[in-house]
């Protein structure tokens, strides 16, 4: 059994480093998105659209989850924070950066985002997609409670499916991605509820 666990372990680190490598994960280097990109028929109105928004990290996430002890999981989140900050107009007022997991470490949500003020959604969307080049049928799906534009495509390495969400709205750019799940499931579903927990207008 412990043979088992440890392989189990070195597994789960070939495959994370497999999709940071392999364009899966972590954002790259964004370049600022020009404010004079026209905005997509996508977008649903958004409470961001006039009142600002902050992010937090959940204790316990979706169901119960705990936050990873994976250092390596939590460490991709804080790179693509790095790198969405660079398409903001700004500093950015509030971020987060983490990854959950199961008990069995079977199943992975990382997630990234930062608030503050984005010159352009659409155009912000269409870098984060860009480099992500492994990602495959990537389209609009439903934003949530909160609004704006948000979008999600899927990818496989080494027999492990990631399935990546991401949105933008006027105060706030994020993604979400899940790692390690069945395909019968539904992300677009589960990117909602995790959005919800993240996000919340600024009192």
């Amino acid at each position: 059994m412990l043979e088992n666990n440890m392989a189990a372990k070195r597994r789960r680190a070939m495959v994370l480093g497999a999709l940071v490598v392999g364009g899966l994960l972590i954002v790259g280097v964004l370049a600022r998105p020009a404010d004079t990109a026209q905005r997509t028929g996508n977008a649903q109105p958004s409470p961001s659209q006039a009142v600002a928004m902050r992010l937090d990290k959940p204790e316990k996430f979706l169901s119960g989850w705990p936050e990873s002890k994976n250092r390596k999981w939590r460490n991709a989140a804080q790179q693509s924070v790095g790198a969405l900050k660079t398409l903001l107009d700004g500093d950015a007022t509030s971020a987060v950066a983490t990854a959950y997991t199961t008990a069995d470490d079977k199943y992975t949500i990382v997630v990234s985002g930062v608030s503050g003020k984005v010159p352009n959604p659409t155009a912000a969307l269409d870098r984060i997609f860009a480099t992500l080049p492994r990602l495959s049928e990537v389209k609009p799906t439903r934003p949530g409670p909160m609004g704006g534009e948000a979008r999600c495509g899927k990818g496989e390495d080494q027999g492990v499916w990631v399935n990546t969400c991401a949105w933008a709205d006027d105060y706030s750019i994020g993604m979400v991605a899940f790692i390690g799940f069945p395909q019968t499931g539904d992300p677009d579903d589960m990117f909602v509820r995790a959005r919800s927990q993240i996000e919340h207008p600024v009192a």
